[in-house]
C-alpha cells in the first residue's frame, strides 16, 4: 500500500499556490504514480501549466451501480512564510506527529487519502460492480474555470469512448472536500459529512442621486438613499425552510450542549442571508453596494429576484446579479452513506452509540456546486481523529495560518476512504 503520509508530505512540498496555480508539477508527479501502477488516466491540459487529471477504474460487467467519483483539488491559497511557524511549503513533520503545510486541511490530504484508497482497489481480485474514477482538479481557489467546470464542459477520451465530464458525473456517488472533522454532543463523538451547500452569489446595488445637475453640483441624496438600503439589508428576514438534513442533525445531538461555533453553523443551516459587504462610488451622485448572497437549497434565482426586486423599488436604484451557483442537498438517508459511516466505525473500532456519521450543510462552496445539473450525490469526507481536531479548529486553519493534520489521521482518513470504496464497488 502507498504510504499516505510521504504521499502528502510530496504533495504539500509542491506549490501550487492560486494564483497563479502552476498545478502541473503537482499532476505530473501523480502521472508518475499512475504509470508506476498501469493505471489508465488523461491530463486535461487547461491553461499553460494547469489542468486536471482523471484515472479510471471501469466495472469488470456491466455497471449495477451508479458511477464513484472522488475528486479533490490540487491548488492552494496564498501562505505568507513569515507568519507560519514552519515552512508552508516545507511539509515538515515535528516532533509530535504533526505535518504542516499549506493543504494539509484544504485539500491536499484528501488527495492523498483518495489516491491511495484508488490504487488499493486497483490492486485487489474481485468483481467492481460500478466505474470508479479519481479525478485531480486546478483552479478551485479561484472559481473552478481551469479546474472542475473545464472538465465539466470539455470532452475527455475514457475506455476508447468521448463524452463530456459532466456525462460522466451523470448520477454518481462522489466523495469531495468538507467533511471527516468530528464534533462533541451528548457524550457521543459525530463526524460531520457535508451532504449539502447554500447557494452563493453577489449581487451589486446601483443607487443614483436623483437631485444631482452634473458632477459640479452633486446631491448626497443617493448616499442617504443607499446607506438606507444597507441598514435594510442588515434587518432583512429571508424566508426559512428547515431543510431534512437539519431535522436529522438536530434529532441526532438532541440537547446535547454545542460549541458557539456549532450552534451558528445550525441556525445558518436553517436560513437565507443577504450581506452588504462593501459600499463603494466614483462620487456621491452614484454609489454601489455589493452583497454577499447565500441561499438554502430549493431558493433560487426567482427567489432571490424577487428580494431584490423589492428592495430596489423602495429605495429607488438598480441591481445586478453578478453570480450565483445553485445549492444543493444530498439525501441524508442515502445508502452511500451508510458505507461511509460503517467503515468509520470499523476502522475506530466503535459502536454507533459511542460514534455517529452526521450529514450538514455547509456555507462555504466547492467544486460541488457545480454538479447539481449531474444529479451527483456529492459527500465531503476526509475523517480526522477528534483528538487531531474538531470541526471547530479545522475552519480556522483553512485558509489560515499554521495549518496542519497528524500523521495518523492521514492514515485514519486512507484506511476508512479505502474500505468505503472497496464496500462501494462490490455486487451486492
Amino acid at each position: 500500500m502507498m504510504n499516505p503520509v510521504q504521499l502528502l508530505k510530496d504533495l504539500v512540498r509542491i506549490d501550487t499556490t492560486n494564483p497563479p496555480g502552476r498545478e502541473e508539477a503537482l499532476l505530473a508527479h501523480l502521472e508518475e504514480i499512475l504509470t508506476e501502477e498501469n493505471l489508465p488516466f488523461v491530463h486535461q491540459r487547461t491553461a499553460p501549466g494547469r489542468g486536471n487529471l482523471l484515472s479510471w477504474l471501469p466495472a469488470t460487467a456491466a455497471p449495477s451501480k451508479p458511477p464513484l467519483f472522488l475528486i479533490s483539488h490540487i491548488d492552494v491559497v496564498g501562505a505568507a512564510p513569515g507568519a507560519w511557524t514552519h515552512d508552508p511549503f516545507g511539509g515538515e513533520e515535528d516532533a509530535e506527529g504533526f505535518i504542516h503545510g499549506r493543504g494539509t486541511v484544504d485539500t491536499k490530504q484528501l488527495t492523498a487519502m483518495e489516491l491511495c484508497a484508488f490504487l488499493a482497489l486497483a490492486r485487489e481480485d474481485g468483481e467492481r460492480s460500478r466505474d470508479v474514477y479519481f479525478l485531480a482538479t486546478a483552479d478551485e481557489e479561484c472559481g473552478s474555470a481551469f479546474g472542475m467546470q473545464y472538465f465539466l464542459n470539455h470532452a475527455v477520451t475514457v475506455n476508447g469512448k468521448t463524452v463530456t465530464g459532466a456525462e460522466l458525473f451523470l448520477d454518481s456517488d462522489v466523495i469531495s472536500e468538507g467533511g471527516g472533522f468530528p464534533v462533541h454532543a451528548g457524550g457521543r463523538v459525530f463526524y460531520l459529512c457535508e451532504s449539502g451547500q447554500k447557494g452563493c452569489g453577489t449581487v451589486e446595488f446601483t443607487v443614483k442621486a436623483r437631485n444631482a445637475k452634473g458632477p459640479f453640483f452633486g446631491s448626497g441624496d443617493g448616499m442617504a438613499r443607499a446607506m438606507a438600503l444597507v441598514e435594510d439589508i442588515g434587518s432583512l428576514a429571508l424566508e426559512e425552510k428547515v431543510l431534512r438534513t437539519v431535522k436529522r442533525f438536530e434529532a441526532a445531538v438532541g440537547d446535547g450542549p454545542l460549541t458557539p461555533m456549532m450552534d451558528r453553523i445550525v441556525t445558518a443551516m436553517k436560513r437565507s442571508t443577504i450581506t452588504a459587504t462593501m459600499v463603494t462610488g466614483r462620487n456621491v451622485n452614484e454609489v454601489k453596494v455589493v452583497c454577499d448572497v447565500r441561499l438554502l437549497p430549493g431558493f433560487g434565482e426567482e427567489y432571490l429576484k424577487s428580494v431584490l426586486d423589492g428592495l430596489a423599488q423602495k429605495w429607488d436604484c438598480d441591481y445586478r446579479i453578478v453570480s450565483l451557483s445553485k445549492g444543493y442537498e444530498s439525501s441524508p438517508e442515502s445508502g452511500f452513506l451508510s458505507i461511509l459511516e460503517n467503515a468509520t466505525l470499523r476502522v475506530l473500532g466503535k459502536t454507533r452509540e459511542e460514534v455517529q456519521l452526521l450529514p450538514f450543510v455547509s456555507m462555504g462552496s466547492s467544486d460541488g456546486r457545480f454538479l447539481v445539473d449531474s444529479r451527483a450525490r456529492v459527500y465531503g469526507y476526509s475523517p480526522v481523529y477528534d483528538w487531531d481536531m474538531t470541526f471547530d479548529t479545522a475552519v480556522t486553519m483553512v485558509h489560515g495560518v499554521n495549518e496542519r493534520i497528524h500523521r495518523d489521521s492521514v492514515v485514519l482518513g486512507t484506511q476508512v476512504l479505502t474500505l468505503a470504496v472497496h464496500d462501494a464497488v462490490r455486487k451486492e
